[in-house]
């Protein structure tokens, strides 16, 4: 995301900014870093710096009171499209498990528009009202000491330069003087008495300069005492007030995260309420019903009879009752083949070694090891999803498919909860064991898997750098520790950045967090993570 560049202010800092050395002291030795102690200096070269200070804090809790505003504008028009959008004609013409789940998505989108529409008013009454409150004390805080004395700074530097221009005037006359007076002793001529007239006159002159100068000069020492006092209550009552609005600022937009964090809660459960109608929608089951309800019958009728004139009798004996057959059509289907099949037509699985049993250490008690993740040899149809396109968060595909990992019901997948491996028995354990095995080649199981992974043959990742080229960030689901030196730990919740996808599951990518990053360190299992 390229940077936005904000235009120069007034108040900005940047023109007082100080090229400091490293090692430079600019504090005389003092270990005090408040503003009454910091902002001095000759010339009063603190006072312009904590001025702009003050104005640019005005600034920026103004910008973030209008951010709240149009924030919760944006919130606001949103949730006003969702629930007119809920409000729309969705389905009425449907029946069955296809009407539920058409109503509850018309229900959940009304629910996340009333949702948006809190997060609107929150903002507006939480973050927007509070924000106002600090911008009106920031302001009380310019109007009643900033401004006043701004004037009295003014009026101070005036009499400042009066003193500095009446003390160049007094130095001007005193080395006149002292020209002119050894002129005369150096050159006793014709010129003494027109040296002496000038003499006089400069005399006559510093005289006026040297009073003004000590008047001007009283008038400053005067001020200064009322201006020190004045100078360091602001510094006091300016500190005061940064360290409110820091505190603040970090407050008020973490509340607005958490805010909208819970928002994100909120629209998932209502998605997942979504999905969980949607597991009961099964297309078979409402063809059937919407036939059962609405169906006619099986019998065609058979066509009318010709009866030729001479065969008719007045009172319509003659006429033969219509008959009747049944329908015995084939259905011919031109839909494509399911990826699964019905319980009685099995679909042949190809045959693929199974990945052998991750090593451990050998004082590794058997009981204590982790069981690898083994295709079920007793399934009768694919019951596996490729776990690079499978959410284990939800247990479904993105595009909504539910992973088939349960039995079937007319060739529909029952969905349902796998329990966790069991270990075997430790005589079995140490049979299965092999000598010198790749720890790598089958990703180890999540505490609470949700699908079976795809058999397949095993073959070691490729060493990638692992600060290659990001390809996309997924999110930790459970905690996992490294077995062997190329593989790196982290908790659930961390986010990684994923840089290579190997076909064995074991894939290559970094933490985000630089503080616990390992250099070296880039494997991690696949089925512990989903997409962020």
């Amino acid at each position: 995301m390229s940077s936005v560049r904000r235009q120069s202010s007034s108040t900005s800092l940047a023109r007082y900014a100080i090229a400091k050395s490293p090692g430079v002291d600019l504090y005389n030795g003092s270990t005090s870093r408040d503003f009454c102690n910091s902002f001095w200096g000759t010339g009063d070269a603190g006072v312009n710096i904590l001025f702009a200070r003050m104005r640019g804090a005005i600034r920026t809790t103004d910008e973030l009171r209008s951010f709240w505003k149009e924030r919760a504008a944006i919130e606001e028009e949103y949730a006003n499209r969702l629930i007119t959008l809920a409000k729309s004609t969705l389905g009425k013409d449907e029946i069955g498990e296809l009407r539920n789940s058409l109503d509850t998505l018309r229900l959940e989108t009304e629910k996340q528009g009333n949702t948006h529409t809190q997060l609107a008013e929150q903002i507006r009454n939480d973050l927007e009202s509070q924000t106002k409150a600090l911008l009106d004390k920031q302001l009380t805080h310019r109007k009643n000491m900033q401004s006043p004395l701004e004037k009295r700074f003014k009026v101070k530097q005036t009499q400042e330069s009066y003193v500095l221009k009446a003390r160049e005037k007094y130095e001007s006359d005193c080395l006149r003087i002292a020209s002119y007076t050894q002129q005369i002793e150096v050159n006793p001529g014709k010129d003494v008495e027109r040296l002496q007239l000038k003499l006089k006159r400069a005399q006559q002159t510093v005289q006026a300069n040297e009073k003004d100068f000590a008047s001007f000069t009283k008038t400053v020492l005067e001020m200064i005492p009322a201006w020190e006092k004045d100078w360091k209550e602001f510094c006091d009552a300016s500190q005061d007030l940064e360290e409110d609005r820091l505190d603040f600022m970090k407050d008020i937009v973490w509340l607005y995260a958490n805010a909208v964090s819970t928002l994100c809660v909120t629209d998932d459960q209502s998605c997942e309420r979504i999905r969980t109608v949607l597991d009961q929608l099964e297309p078979d089951k409402d063809v059937e019903n919407f036939v059962n309800e609405y169906g006619t019958g099986n019998s065609i009728p058979d066509p009318p009879v010709f009866v030729p004139y001479p065969g008719q009798q007045p009172d319509g004996s003659s006429r033969q009752v219509p008959g009747s057959r049944p329908a015995t059509f084939v259905r011919a289907s031109a839909r494509p083949i399911p990826q699964y099949q019905n319980d009685d037509q099995p679909q042949q699985q190809p045959q693929t070694p199974e990945p052998p049993l991750p090593s451990l250490p050998v004082d590794t008690p058997p009981e204590e090891a982790p069981a690898p993740p083994r295709p079920s040899a007793s399934s009768s149809r694919d019951e596996y999803i490729d776990r690079s396109i499978v959410d284990p968060a939800v247990g479904r595909a993105p595009n909504g498919t539910p992973m088939m990992n349960g039995s079937t019901t007319n060739g529909r997948v029952i969905p349902q909860q796998t329990p966790p491996p069991t270990q075997p028995p430790p005589s079995t354990w140490q049979a299965q064991q092999p000598q010198e095995p790749d720890r790598r080649l089958s990703a180890p199981l999540p505490p609470q898997p949700t699908y079976h992974e795809p058999p397949r043959v095993p073959t070691p990742p490729p060493q990638q750098d692992p600060a290659g080229t990001v390809l996309f960030y997924v999110k930790a689901l459970y905690d996992y520790t490294a077995s062997i030196p190329e593989e790196f730990d982290f908790q659930s919740g961390d986010v990684i950045a994923v840089t290579a996808t190997p076909d064995d599951g074991w894939w290559s990518g970094e933490l985000l967090d630089e503080a616990r990053r390992e250099p070296g360190r880039h494997i991690f299992p696949s089925n512990f993570v989903t997409l962020f």
